[in-house]
């Protein structure tokens, strides 16, 4: 019995994720990278008077000082792809091409779904049919909050030339991009984030509005 409630306290106290390699292992079956799934931080570092004078942050208890949560922190993946290292999201990047991973093109919120993510799907882009429409708090997530027009991470934002690729450059329109998710108290309206200063909004599904794909992430 001793022997017993030894190996079931082990179990107890072992972290999930070594639980979840145990029993692919035991399975046999391959082992997908956890993700993190950490709350993200806002990105903000500098802290402002009422005046909007920059000043120093310690004793403000500012968001610039706090900065709770874990810091930004993206990859490009080289496939056309932006993984976030906090949440474990992959982001399509966007392009100024032409392609379906265009900047410019805009779509009402069913064609987001409809036309945009059911293309990727289609296309099989990069190697993955499981994009879809990210939801409002996944969309803001990648909002920095210490960047302005665009309001994004450099990883969003670089090298973006006309002609230019989902390979060689990464694009954001500043400007709104639609979530899945809808206004509660209105649902002929869904909520958007718009990504030159932040903001988060809602405005009718029919409105057309840049969308950018997502997928995986914590579940």
């Amino acid at each position: 019995m001793r022997s017993q409630r030894g190996r079931s306290m082990r179990v107890i106290v072992t972290s999930g994720a070594t639980l979840f390699l145990t029993a692919a292992l035991l399975a046999g079956a391959p082992v997908a990278e956890a993700a993190s799934c950490k709350f993200p931080a806002t990105g903000q570092t500098t802290c402002w008077d009422s005046s909007g004078n920059v000043i120093a942050c310690a004793v403000t208890g500012q968001d610039g000082e706090i900065q709770a949560g874990k810091k930004l922190k993206f990859k490009d993946n080289g496939d056309g792809t932006i993984k976030d290292k906090v949440t474990g999201l992959i982001w399509e990047k966007k392009s100024d091409d032409g392609s379906i991973n265009d900047v410019d093109t805009t779509y009402t919120w069913d064609n987001a779904f409809a036309a945009h993510v059911a293309g990727l799907n289609a296309a099989n882009f990069a190697g993955r049919n499981d994009w879809r429409v990210p939801n409002v708090k996944e969309l803001q997530s990648i909002i920095d909050y210490e960047a302005f027009n665009p309001a994004v991470d450099p990883a969003f934002n670089n090298g973006c030339t006309p002609g230019c690729t989902v390979l060689t450059c990464s694009c954001t329109s500043a400007s709104t991009y639609w979530s899945s998710s809808t206004f509660a108290d209105g649902p002929s309206d869904a909520w958007l984030v718009n990504f030159n200063f932040g903001g988060v909004f809602f405005a009718g599904k029919d409105n057309s509005v840049s969308v950018r794909a997502v997928r995986g992430g914590c579940r």
